[in-house]
């Protein structure tokens, strides 16, 4: 009789502290309580994170009605402060109104001053929505913002607009337009806003791009603090607007166009990039710390380009030559390796062309083969496998397996040894040691 009362007591101790187990969601459900016909708030969008039992925070967002004035949406503020405030606050929260949203802050002066600058924001009509918060270490607001049109004449506005609101005149814009079109006064690219760091002036690469769209096409570009990213239409305009970048000194500049990728005249082989780029039979080149990389290459042509990029004066400087493309138009291909190892492997492609899509790059290779072929994909890839590669062999029935190379022998994990790929570990193990 005492285990069963026991028993009931702890389940009715459990039953009433179920809701306080998920911490988040009761502090949503508290809040959303609170602002329960409160004039002027439209709808309340906030949901509860349970990150522990008992433990949890709330986070969303209080959508405020279209037109609402600054002094209605102040007095709304003034009531979600309290939830904010603490060194490690319960909630965190974003006032809604029309398309942009406020940070809601602890301090009644910020929040002040973040609906005055949202008021300006808001009547803006070359925008399509923005968010404002803090900066990290200071009370001075942020802002990122979606521009419905150039993203560089936006955030001129969004500069103009912070600079003459008192409490809002330093910290960070960054201004988007689609996927092309960025803008920011960060030292570093950011994406979380709260964190944001204290704006620096991107006047020069900002003056250096519209020199440039004068001039010449420009379908892309990004800018960042002493950094300006481009890209350009036609490949031909690639070098021509790196020179007119570069006329701003204390930038770092980025182009490119047609098939070339991210070119200045400071990357590793920067001229074999370019003659690369005029062959009808590549598709894509660009040259980094990680070598060159050339794509869109048929295999057929591949020993040729590797040839002519490996015959120039500047390969000698490539860390990595990476070629890929298709087989017959379809299948996929990547050759890569150091410039010392690479010549073997292209010179295997022809052959291996035959168990596309196939990979021979650093430390792996992989290739798809029919089960009646096996014994004649083996003696291709044997060689090239040598010791302690890592093979991967995909069949026409979709079984998959991978080994270690290991001369004559095949080294084999237990989680290899699947009864459904048996078959064909069973035909790769016979060829290997045949």
């Amino acid at each position: 009789m005492r285990t069963r009362t026991v028993v009931m007591a702890l389940a009715i101790a459990l039953i009433a502290s179920s809701c306080a187990a998920n911490r988040g969601d009761q502090l949503a459900d508290e809040l959303s309580e609170r602002l329960e016909g409160v004039d002027g708030i439209e709808r309340v969008e906030v949901g509860g994170n349970n990150v522990l039992p008992f433990a949890g925070d709330a986070s969303g967002t209080i959508v405020l009605e279209d037109g609402i004035s600054t002094a209605r949406a102040a007095e709304i503020a003034a009531i979600l402060e309290p939830y904010v405030s603490g060194e490690s606050p319960d909630y965190e929260l974003m006032l809604g109104i029309d398309r942009v949203d406020l940070q809601v802050s602890p301090s009644e002066e910020s929040n002040a001053s973040g609906l005055r600058l949202l008021d300006e924001v808001r009547q803006r009509t070359d925008l399509s929505s923005a968010t404002i918060a803090y900066g990290a270490g200071s009370q001075a607001c942020v802002v990122a913002a979606k521009a419905s049109a150039d993203a560089v004449t936006a955030y001129d506005g969004l500069v103009s607009l912070r600079a003459a609101t008192p409490g809002c005149e330093r910290a960070g814009v960054l201004v988007t337009h689609g996927k092309d079109q960025s803008v920011t006064d960060a030292p570093d690219y950011w994406e979380h806003v709260d964190t944001l760091p204290e704006a620096v002036s991107i006047s020069k690469p900002i003056v250096s791009l519209r020199e440039i769209r004068d001039r010449l096409d420009v379908v892309s570009y990004a800018i960042r603090p002493g950094s300006l990213v481009l890209g350009m239409s036609r490949g031909e305009d690639v070098v021509a607007a790196d020179e007119l970048a570069r006329k701003t000194p204390g930038q770092r500049v980025s182009v490119s166009g047609g098939k070339i990728n991210a070119w200045s005249r400071d990357v590793p082989a920067a001229q074999l990039v370019l003659d690369l780029a005029a062959l009808s039979s590549v598709g894509s080149v660009s040259s980094d710390v990680r070598g060159l990389q050339i794509g869109g290459v048929d295999v057929n042509d591949v020993v040729a380009i590797h040839q002519q990029a490996a015959q120039d004066p500047e390969a000698a400087g490539l860390s990595r030559i990476s070629i890929s493309g298709t087989v017959a138009g379809d299948e996929r291909y990547q050759i890569a390796g150091p410039p010392d190892v690479v010549a073997e492997r292209v010179a295997a492609a022809p052959r291996l062309a035959a168990y596309a899509p196939f990979a021979l790059a650093d430390d792996v290779l992989s290739v798809h083969v029919a089960i009646d072929e096996v014994s004649d994909m083996v003696e291709v890839i044997k060689p090239l496998a040598g010791f302690g590669r890592l093979v991967t062999v995909r069949d026409d029935q979709g079984r998959e397996v991978t080994f270690r190379s290991a001369g004559d022998k095949i080294e084999v994990s237990e989680a290899e040894r699947r009864e459904e790929v048996r078959p064909l570990l069973d035909a790769i193990s016979r060829a290997w040691t045949g």
